[in-house]
């Protein structure tokens, strides 16, 4: 697990006495270095899976300005994209970091492909200083810092970093592992004044001893729909079917609470549960929950460690009282409290839950933040004018408040928070900002959806310019509530009364939500988290050259997937937490422990006033139906329930069409179905179940034929497959001529026979058709690929009913394992391959798929003239579901090869269209490690 902050030497540098201004920028470019002239300066994916990730690294120009300090002038070199090198006082060069997937139980080789460099003098440049040191994050407080240079680091005369790719392996979050890949295309001679660029690199991750189907089924068992976007931020994440993660519903919400406040809080479950969340309610009296850290961390764990895809893990908690009632846990980096490890179960720093808190001591304290709640998420404002105003403030700071604080609020206001957004920004930028204090005052006063301040705080409030707990009483913002953040410190310091609660807790006036730090937060990593990696600047870097921060995965109007949307309060700390991850590595885990949300971690913000969301379904839901289908925008949330009870819940697909699997309801009467978005008006509506009048005929049930293929009642690939059709009359009258019709979008399989028909069906009966339908699969398809099936039903009156299924498509899935040497019988039994020696190379071939691979193959291939294959080829023959088998193959190594010589291997395991490759490089006479390419 990554360390973040060293605690004793950030106290230390907080005590420190500046005698004057340490650090100030002249501005001075000194010429830039055109590495590339024209080209461009990117990270791109050459090829990526679960076996390995192949990378091309370029960089086109490095920027350069001088930097005036206490210890002279030196040189600042960045890149588009790049951040800092970590070691404190030594010189500061660009680096480039992304998030990576890891599959579980693999170990990350790197593996370097091929490379361009060149060597520049800098003075060449005119550049003759020193490169600047590096520096630690900078703590938002008034207190000075000590400017950090280890002049020994200057006198060492080779090039540093000597590494240019390396891998931080940081942990797990819901069920996918995450790592950090480093990229430092820049080494420093600081003794000849020389730097050495890899102008182009190309290299590869090969995921060692990786385990495929444990990655998957983690996937599966904690999908949760609001954790795709994080996932998504992975720059190699393996997506499992879309289409069936729509299915993964209702999503599961749990409240941890004082049982002073069970009665309070029905109304709250009750709106949950509509809006479409299986709630459990755990009440500390209870003997299972507790009221200790430890105790109720053990409950919600085993709830997370319980979850399948049948029945999912929670995706929300919400903490209901102060740290009196409900606990805080003290953070690992320092003594600040925080609710990230009831949330975190994987022994690092990434919480596995979306987390908020209604801190109340009383009930008083409580009510206005249900209330709040309630009305925002159902749209009950009077007037909801006052979501197209946010106010924007870069604070007081004599140093960082121009390109720390005003590149921060720049970033917000050009890209999002303007008239092209429908939103009316009241800005204060540094250094106008510390004379405004009553006019910020006043525009929360008047009411605002969105409000960020960055600079200098206290756990009262914002510093400079002002705005703190005493201030609170005096807003006049009733029905008018917005989600605050600030980015300075200690404002959520919730061990004590703080500016967060307090806006939360007061009646009629303040804020919805306030996301905020509990302890000290830094300039680098919060300008990060607003803005996404990229140069810190007042004139902030275009959307293009900068990582996403989270204005950018809040607003996601850049034609970003859905997949990567973050809509929620807590969605917003993950967003900012990862960027930080990413750009600045030592403050990671401090800033996942502080920062957190007073308030509903699963409210989604309104972006200005939005649209009412388009919504249609039949006026009319059958008793006892399995599916209801609804109309509406694309991924819209969409929950369906009776008297209290969920019955069902979907998103809606990228077409708009939510269909709903449904606990039956089996008494008649007005059902709820509410359907929810991001930026949309909340549709509050309601059906009839009732019988219907009339013949009302829907899908019953479906058999599987497959008598002309592998007849195991599934479907697999290239199998002819009839269904067995039985279909209901529901309604009050009988249905005459019925007759249906299949249809799929799905390429994947071919309908031969789209027609049938049933005759008449009685009123509260059923008819099955035998082969009633026919489709045959393609040779090629992804294991346990799901197609969707749609069935118009028509009598004789051309009255019609629409019914969809579900079939889950089978193909095996190789994999290739790793590589053994076994010289035990002719050789000299050390595991290696030696010049002269013959060895039998033992290589693991798995099915991870679904079906059977019949009559496997294997191959062994090598253009070198070194190694002479003597059996090419191994009959796997049938490998089983989840079978390994090891296929062998003898080689003999020619006497006179070079010890040291790398051998390239090429293994291919084949199933008729099914494959799988794989490249290893052994070196003769070294031994075996860490040689996997492919």
């Amino acid at each position: 697990m990554e360390k973040s902050i060293n605690l004793k030497k950030f106290k230390t540098i907080q005590l420190m006495v500046l005698t004057g201004l340490f650090l100030s920028s002249l501005g001075l470019f000194a010429g830039n270095i055109e590495v590339k002239p024209n080209g461009t300066t990117s990270l791109t994916i050459v090829e990526s899976n679960y076996v390995k990730l192949q990378l091309s690294n370029s960089l086109a120009e490095i920027r350069t300005f001088e930097v005036n300090t206490e210890k002279g002038v030196f040189t600042k070199l960045t890149a588009t994209g790049y951040v800092k090198s970590l070691n404190l006082g030594g010189p500061e060069l660009p680096v480039k970091r992304e998030l990576i997937e890891l599959p579980q139980d693999a170990t990350p080789v790197i593996n370097i492909i091929s490379y361009n460099v060149k060597e520049y003098q800098l003075s060449d440049f005119n550049i003759t200083n020193r490169i600047f040191p590096v520096q630690p994050p900078r703590p938002k407080t008034d207190e000075p810092v000590e400017f950090i240079y280890d002049e020994k680091a200057y006198l060492h005369n080779s090039f540093s970093p000597t590494e240019i790719v390396t891998i931080d392996v940081l942990g797990q979050m819901r069920g996918v592992r995450i790592g950090r890949v480093n990229i430092a295309p820049v080494q420093y001679n600081p003794v000849t004044n020389t730097i050495r660029v890899y102008e182009d690199i190309e290299f590869e991750i090969i995921f060692e001893n990786a385990d495929i189907l444990k990655t998957i089924e983690l996937k599966k068992n904690y999908y949760s729909p609001f954790f795709t976007a994080i996932h998504s931020q992975l720059i190699n994440y393996q997506h499992f079917s879309s289409r069936d993660n729509f299915m993964r519903y209702p999503v599961k919400y749990v409240i941890v609470s004082d049982p002073m406040f069970e009665t309070q809080l029905q109304a709250f479950v009750e709106w949950k549960t509509k809006k479409g969340f299986i709630v459990i309610e755990a009440y500390t009296d209870n003997p299972n929950v507790g009221n200790t850290t430890t105790s109720i961390k053990a409950y919600l764990q085993d709830l997370y460690n319980a979850g399948t895809q049948q029945d999912p893990a929670p995706s929300f908690i919400l903490f209901v009282g102060d740290v009196a009632q409900v606990p805080a846990w003290s953070g690992s980096t320092g003594g600040h409290v925080t609710d990230l490890f009831y949330c975190e179960y994987t022994s690092d720093y990434f919480p596995e839950v979306y987390y908020g808190r209604f801190s109340a001591e009383t009930t008083a304290h409580l009510q206005p933040q249900i209330d709040k709640t309630l009305q925002y998420e159902q749209y009950l404002m009077p007037d909801p004018s006052f979501l197209n105003e946010v106010v924007m403030v870069a604070g007081m700071d004599s140093y960082h408040g121009y390109d720390w604080g005003n590149g921060q609020i720049n970033y917000g206001t050009i890209n999002y928070f303007n008239v092209d957004h429908g939103i009316t920004s009241h800005t204060y930028l540094y250094p106008e900002s510390g004379s405004h204090s009553a006019d910020i005052i006043q525009n929360v006063s008047d009411g605002v959806s969105f409000g960020n301040y960055t600079a200098h705080c206290s756990p009262s409030g914002w510093g400079d310019p002002s705005f703190v707990i005493s201030d609170v009483a005096g807003l006049q913002n009733a029905d008018k509530y917005g989600l605050l953040i600030g980015n300075c410190c200690s404002s959520n310091e919730f061990s004590g009364y703080c500016f967060g609660e307090a806006l939360l807790r007061a009646e009629n006036k303040g804020a919805l939500g306030y996301i905020g730090g509990s302890s000290s937060t830094m300039w680098d990593p919060d300008y990060y988290w607003g803005v996404g990696v990229g140069a810190i600047t007042q004139n902030p870097p275009p959307y293009e050259e900068t990582t996403l921060g989270a204005y950018d995965r809040l607003f996601h109007d850049h034609g970003e997937a859905f997949s990567e949307w973050y809509v929620t309060q807590d969605e917003i700390i993950y967003a900012g937490n990862l960027a930080v991850t990413e750009g600045a590595p030592s403050s990671a885990e401090y800033y996942w422990e502080i920062y957190c949300v007073m308030g509903d971690p699963s409210v989604m913000i309104y972006l200005s006033e939005p649209p009412v969301l388009t919504v249609s379904y039949q006026p009319l839901m059958p008793l006892g139906a399995q599916t209801f289908t609804v109309t509406t925008e694309p991924y819209a949330y969409v929950g369906i329930s009776k008297d209290g009870v969920l019955h069902g819940a979907a998103l809606a697909d990228s077409l708009g069409i939510a269909v709903v699997p449904l606990t039956p309801i089996t008494v008649p009467g007005d059902a709820d179905v509410i359907v929810t978005k991001q930026n949309a008006q909340p549709h509050i509506g309601t059906v009839v179940v009732a019988s219907p009048q009339g013949p009302y005929v829907m899908l019953n049930s479906f058999e599987i034929n497959d008598e002309l293929g592998n007849n195991n009642g599934l479907v697999d690939f290239g199998e002819d497959i009839t269904l067995d059709i039985k279909l209901e009359n529901i309604g009050n009258s009988n249905a005459v001529n019925v007759t249906a019709t299949l249809s799929t979008e799905d390429t994947l399989v071919t309908i031969t026979d789209d027609f049938q028909e049933w005759g008449n069906i009685a009123t509260h009966d059923s008819s099955t058709q035998e082969d009633a339908f026919a489709f045959t699969v393609d040779e090629l398809i992804p294991d346990q690929h799901i197609v969707w099936f749609d069935m118009l039903i028509e009598d004789e009156t051309k009255e019609t009913w629409n019914s969809s299924f579900t079939i889950i498509l089978n193909a095996p899935s190789l994999t290739v394992g790793n590589l053994v040497i076994d010289d035990s019988n002719s050789g000299n039994d050390n595991g290696r391959l030696d010049p002269g020696e013959t060895a039998d190379l033992i290589i693991q071939t798995s099915n991870i798929g679904h079906c059977d691979a019949l009559n496997t193959t294997a191959n062994l291939f090598s253009s070198s003239g070194d190694i002479t294959i003597n059996n090419s080829t191994f009959e796997l023959d049938t490998l089983a579901c989840e079978q390994t088998k090891n296929a062998i193959f003898n080689v003999t190594i020619g006497d006179d090869v070079p010890v040291g010589t790398v051998i390239i291997i090429e293994y291919t395991a084949t199933s008729g269209v099914y494959t799988a490759e794989k490249t290893f490089v052994p070196t003769v006479g070294i031994i075996l490690e860490d040689f996997e390419t492919g």
